[in-house]
């Protein structure tokens, strides 16, 4: 199990930071042509993937250097995505590289490196490539390649890192939101806090307060949305896809 430590002293000032999180909207109006057009694009982003699968799989085999960043981005050009696009899939390749790396250091043999392929993967951009106008929100392709539109959401004012997701029901649009953190937290008291999985956060305080937060209750809900998708893949398989009964 993971965990993640962090002491907080209450009564010293803490240096201005900016902090990130991510806002997930779903996208549920969006035309045939724009879920096509997204379709595609996965499945352009699953090539990509494989690509790079591909060549740290030969040269594991080999015993060859492992290719870096360079080497995936040059031998990833051309596909149909948006050059920035297609180079975030590689950051994030080599991301799972790194991790799988880390843990197989730490003991975890069973954790293999990449090697299934993949028929979709999700879309991404960073904030240089998304536009935003006045009321749409335009995340590019490619060059000869129509971009996706879609409308523009009130809350965001300029262009971010952006990622659109398939949920098994509709494509939701990952957003990171930067925030400024307070320049001062009140009060007297520390805390060390212990992020978990089965229990979501221990905090500890040296005052002698305790807190334990259970996810026994998110995990439930979470095995029961699972089942309930498997329920609905196994009726839309079926189904013809487009027909009446598939849509209902």
């Amino acid at each position: 199990m993971f965990a993640w430590y962090r002491s907080l002293s209450h009564n010293t000032p803490v240096k201005k930071t900016t902090l990130q999180s991510v806002r997930i909207v779903p996208l549920t109006n969006l035309s045939v042509a724009t879920r096509d057009n997204i379709r595609r694009g996965r499945m352009e982003a699953a090539k990509v993937w494989t690509k790079c699968r591909d060549l740290h799989l030969n040269a594991r085999k080999d015993g060859t250097k492992w290719p870096n960043k360079d080497t995936l981005q040059k031998a990833t050009k051309g596909y149909g995505l948006h050059s920035q696009s297609a180079q975030m899939v590689c950051h994030a390749f080599l991301a799972n590289i790194d991790t799988t790396t880390q843990l197989r250091k730490a003991g975890r043999k069973e954790m293999r490196y990449p090697w299934r392929d993949k028929l979709f993967y999700p879309l991404m951009w960073p904030a240089q490539a998304m536009r935003v106008d006045d009321k749409r929100i335009v995340l590019p392709m490619g060059r000869g390649r129509a971009s996706i539109v879609i409308d523009k959401l009130d809350w965001l004012k300029s262009p971010a890192a952006c990622k659109l997701v398939w949920n098994g029901v509709c494509d939701d649009l990952h957003v990171v939101v930067e925030s400024e953190a307070a320049t001062h937290s009140p009060g007297q008291a520390h805390a060390t806090v212990d992020l978990g999985q089965i229990h979501l956060a221990t905090v500890v305080t040296n005052t002698g307060q305790a807190l334990i937060v259970s996810g026994r209750g998110i995990r439930s809900e979470k095995r029961r949305m699972n089942k309930m998708h498997g329920q609905m893949a196994k009726k839309l398989s079926r189904c013809t896809k487009g027909s009446r009964r598939w849509k209902k």
